[in-house]
């Protein structure tokens, strides 16, 4: 088992941020929220890392701008929405990170693209071109051609393969819980985070999380642990973490326990 401190040497990070941190309530792109992620990875880029975003929340953000009173239900209704809701995603992420002076770059995928190895290595050379150039890739699923994809995951399973493709050192899930946690040991029975996980505890994890998700989004607690899995599979570690704690992503890389890391 790896110990957090290995996350101070992480050069190449891949973040994941759920439908629910980037939202608000009403299904609209949090703006503050987005100011304060890109003064984040702002400082994660001074200290000389790369950062590559894989971003939800899209779907919610068209259904705002266009007003729905529920979330769409259909395969169709959720691209459509899609449409609507990624340019609007993506202006609030350009205005957030140039005003710390970063430049970003929109990335639409499928995993057919990734399945692909042509086009997967087009992404990769892309990505890496970015990076090199001082931009920040802001990675979404291409929601309006997806077919199964789009219906379950928020992106937890584009991060991992990001993370894979990309040869990253860390994964960070951020969501809206503190990090997996273990039902009714804590005190008064109420659930504790489960600190780290390692490959002997798997298992126990596994058992005792489920497919629930929230409101807006559509990943759940198992496919972040999936994703976190994944990471360390291809030799990196991974953080669940509440994506809207104050400097989480600062706490998490000065070695912080927060979350739930896994190594």
């Amino acid at each position: 088992m790896r110990s957090r401190g290995v996350l101070r040497k992480a050069r190449r990070v891949v973040i994941k941020v759920g439908t629910s941190v980037v939202s608000k309530r009403n299904g609209d792109v949090d703006v503050g929220w987005a100011r304060s992620f890109a003064e984040q990875v702002g400082e994660l880029r001074r200290q000389g890392r790369e950062v590559i975003v894989v971003s939800s929340g899209a779907i919610g953000a068209g259904r705002h701008v266009l007003q729905l009173a529920e979330r769409p239900k259909t395969l169709v209704e959720k691209q459509a929405a899609a449409a609507v809701g990624q340019p609007r995603l993506m202006r609030v992420f350009k205005d957030a990170f140039r005003r710390v002076g970063l430049v970003v770059a929109q990335i639409l995928l499928t995993y057919d693209d990734l399945d692909s190895k042509l086009r997967c290595r087009n992404a990769v050379n892309t990505i890496n071109l970015l990076l090199k150039m001082g931009v920040v890739p802001i990675i979404n699923e291409n929601d309006t051609v997806a077919v199964e994809e789009i219906k379950f995951g928020d992106n937890d399973y584009l991060s991992a393969l990001t993370f894979e493709i990309m040869g990253a050192d860390a994964l960070i899930l951020l969501t809206d819980v503190d990090g997996v946690l273990a039902a009714g040991d804590g005190r008064n029975g109420e659930a504790r985070v489960i600190a780290s996980v390692s490959r002997a505890t798997w298992a126990e994890v596994e058992l005792g999380i489920t497919t629930a998700t929230s409101a807006g989004g559509t990943g759940g607690m198992k496919s972040k642990v999936e994703a976190a899995r994944a990471a360390v599979e291809h030799g990196g570690v991974a953080v669940i973490a509440r994506g809207k704690t104050a400097r989480v992503l600062e706490r998490i890389f000065a070695g912080e326990e927060i979350g739930t890391f896994f190594g």
